[in-house]
């Protein structure tokens, strides 16, 4: 703005014939000052009127921005469900000994529409520039292991998901008390090795048995298949609930496997955590046929260095799932001679569903406890229990009245869980989620951790750390 000010001659007024040239210097400088004064009085007012109307529009643009932000969470569930879909229809390849071009195909599509849905509803936001590139890191990563798998490339396939696993993680897990891995990681089973962290999986893109590391429960890094290979009477593509045990200097890992259309147990060995585990057997270790078949395979080794395996049966010939119990032969490779499987528990409780399942023994200070899953592993119903033991041959009760994990904002129907001990002595559960707003299948179900407590001598979920 400028400031114009006329003096015509009626104005001047007449020269002081006593004025000094001092005294009219001074008046000079006297009206300059007023000049001054007025010009900042002029300014202040403009930058008042700027600031108001700088924040007007910054509300509106605000206002604006949060409309586009809403809509931007809602393509990242879109996304996220995308996501899960195309890990079913890994999974889905895998299980069959050719792959069709027509699934593949499907998924690309689907997998391009969820990345143009997310494009457009995000369009212009800056706001919302770290969600955009990490959701489109992370469908990149799955649509490039989708790519590999079709191909029969299974070592890119890992590495494409091992590429996208960070971008995943912020897609999958934006709070504290989210899942600790982006990917579908069900039945997991940790384990502490000198300090270092171990999970293992049911197969997925990555392999047989899945398996990842980390040095602080946050961060995990996917190692690959820690069963890469099957023994010849064992079905491709059906390996599931992994757990895992050192024994001197051997790992053992117990895992469920269909076998001629029937579920049974097998055990395969390896000198380190990370596999690779080889399975030479030449049958299942367990296979309760009449009873449905046998799954879910925990071990436990007590304090004189016994071992013990605990599965489930599924239920079958008027017989109720069950949680079975029996001693291991040393060298963990077959059951103890003369032994037989003790039921442990058996579904009671409305909360159950008629299903027990997802069997783990755990001592703490003398005190047994058994960690089983009930209800439908497909719905919200899902959910992990606990029963007190004698020992780790039973017999149990079930003294709680309800699960001790069930549904909430975080997950959906968890369960399959195993507890650990970190080096510094705090036990940890862990266990797998679906999502809340994507329960059952094709979805996944992620990795949670929490620090387990107790209460009345019973042990108690904590809450989640941060």
């Amino acid at each position: 703005m400028t400031l114009t000010v006329t003096r015509g001659p009626a104005a001047r007024p007449a020269p002081d014939a006593r004025a000094t040239p001092a005294h009219r210097r001074q008046r000079g400088r006297h009206g300059r000052r007023r000049h001054v004064r007025v010009l900042l009085v002029l300014a202040s007012v403009v930058v008042v009127l700027f600031a108001l109307t700088d924040t007007l529009l910054t509300q509106v643009r605000l206002h604006h921005a949060q409309v586009r932000l809403t809509a931007t969470r809602r393509a990242e569930a879109e996304a996220i469900r995308g996501i899960g879909l195309a890990e079913a229809t890994i999974r889905g390849l895998l299980a069959d000994e050719t792959v069709g071009r027509g699934t593949v195909a499907q998924l690309d599509t689907q997998l391009a529409s969820a990345t143009a849905r997310l494009s457009q509803s995000v369009a212009g936001l800056n706001l919302a520039n770290f969600s955009v590139a990490t959701i489109h890191s992370c469908l990149q990563g799955v649509q490039g292991a989708v790519a590999d798998i079709a191909a029969g490339n299974r070592s890119a396939a890992v590495s494409a998901l091992q590429s996208a696993d960070d971008s995943c993680q912020l897609v999958t897990s934006a709070s504290a008390g989210g899942p600790v891995y982006p990917y579908d990681v069900p039945d997991p089973d940790v384990i502490d090795v000198g300090g270092t962290y171990y999970a293992y999986g049911t197969n997925s893109a990555s392999g047989n048995i899945q398996i990842l590391q980390s040095s602080d429960l946050t961060q995990w890094t996917l190692l690959g298949d820690a069963l890469p290979h099957l023994p010849s009477w064992a079905r491709f593509g059906a390996t599931w609930a992994p757990g895992v045990i050192q024994i001197g200097a051997l790992f053992y890992l117990y895992y469920a496997v269909s076998a001629e259309g029937t579920e049974c147990i097998s055990v395969a060995t390896s000198p380190s955590p990370a596999g690779p585990f080889d399975d030479r057997s030449g049958g299942p270790l367990i296979c309760q046929t009449s009873l449905g078949g046998s799954i879910d395979p925990s071990p436990y080794l007590d304090g004189a260095g016994h071992l013990y395996l605990t599965w489930t049966s599924n239920g079958a010939n008027g017989q109720p799932a069950t949680i079975w119990a029996q001693p291991v032969a040393a060298g963990g490779t077959a059951m103890a001679s003369g032994s037989a499987p003790v039921a442990l528990l058996r579904p009671t409780q409305a909360w159950e569903g008629s299903v027990v399942e997802g069997p783990f023994m755990w001592n703490d200070g003398g005190n047994y406890f058994l960690f089983y899953s009930a209800n439908s592993w497909r719905t919200s119903s899902y959910a992990e229990g606990v029963a007190t033991c004698q020992g780790p041959a039973g017999p149990c009760a079930t003294p709680l009245p309800g699960p001790i994990l069930g549904t909430e904002a975080q997950f959906a129907g968890p369960g399959g869980a195993t507890v650990f001990t970190t080096p510094g002595g705090q036990p940890f559960i862990d266990f797998h989620g679906w999502q809340p707003a994507a329960v059952g299948p094709p979805n996944a179900r992620l990795l949670f951790i929490r620090p387990i407590v107790f209460q009345g001598g019973y042990p108690v979920v904590g809450a989640p750390a941060g």
